[in-house]
């Protein structure tokens, strides 16, 4: 057990370095762009992008998007659809201020669907996923503080799927208000970083679509981290 928790420990913060790293590689990447003998040939890449970017704007119903992409998110309910995409595509078609209320909405239309599905499938669900996760299933056998902040972590760090952590939280009886609240905390910087992403993905080297991504790796690769100390920390071990 001793080795295994050592194995699982090394490895989420390894996860967690290389999340941070990756960013930081981002913006090394976005900055070298910027060189000149570089920019010349990513105006020419620009050119193609924006009758794209164009075409998008043309479209005279903006009420069909925004329910396009409330469909995306309930499709995201069955479907594995990365609600990165669809985070993006809100900010592809709105304004940034905009794009993140779509995407707020749609997100709580999500956690809703899948927290009252969980409470359908009851405790047996809880069981079978406890089984799996030991060092969690210590955590959420503790104290409320513990169960609170476990929620938000796993909404920030990108391992565990929305759906099955919506799932477990409505099957243990967690107040849905109190669920709601925290699971837009722990997602409101990926909320907000993807739909700043999609406003500039027609200028995909420029400072305001890759510093959204730089943060989103290096949040994910700290919150990783520091799920990690707080499992381990809630388990009475105190160290890694």
């Amino acid at each position: 057990m001793k080795m295994k928790s050592l194995t699982r420990s090394k490895l989420l913060n390894l996860c967690g370095l290389l999340l941070i790293a990756v960013g930081f590689v981002l913006l090394a990447l976005t900055m070298l762009m910027q060189v000149q003998q570089f920019a010349v040939r990513y105006a020419k890449f620009l050119e193609m992008l924006d009758s794209l970017d164009n075409a998008i704007a043309a479209i005279p119903n903006k009420g069909l998007i925004v329910i396009a992409i409330m469909l995306l998110y309930l499709a995201k309910s069955l479907l594995p659809i990365p609600i990165s995409a669809v985070c993006v595509v809100a900010g592809m078609a709105f304004q940034t201020e905009f794009a993140v209320t779509v995407n707020i909405a749609g997100f709580v239309l999500l956690c809703t669907i899948k927290f009252f599905w969980g409470k359908h499938l009851g405790r047996g669900f809880v069981y079978k996923f406890l089984c799996r996760y030991d060092n969690v299933r210590k955590i959420l056998e503790s104290d409320t503080a513990s169960k609170d902040g476990l929620l938000v972590g796993l909404r920030l760090v990108p391992s565990f799927p929305i759906n099955t952590v919506s799932q477990l939280y409505g099957a243990m009886g967690y107040g849905y208000y109190k669920y709601i609240f925290l699971s837009i905390l722990g997602f409101l910087p990926k909320i907000i970083s993807y739909s700043m992403v999609g406003r500039h993905v027609f200028d995909p080297f420029s400072y305001a679509f890759m510093v959204p991504l730089v943060i989103i790796f290096v949040l994910s690769g700290i919150a990783m981290i520091g799920i990690n100390l707080f499992v381990d920390f809630a388990n009475g071990k105190g160290k890694i």
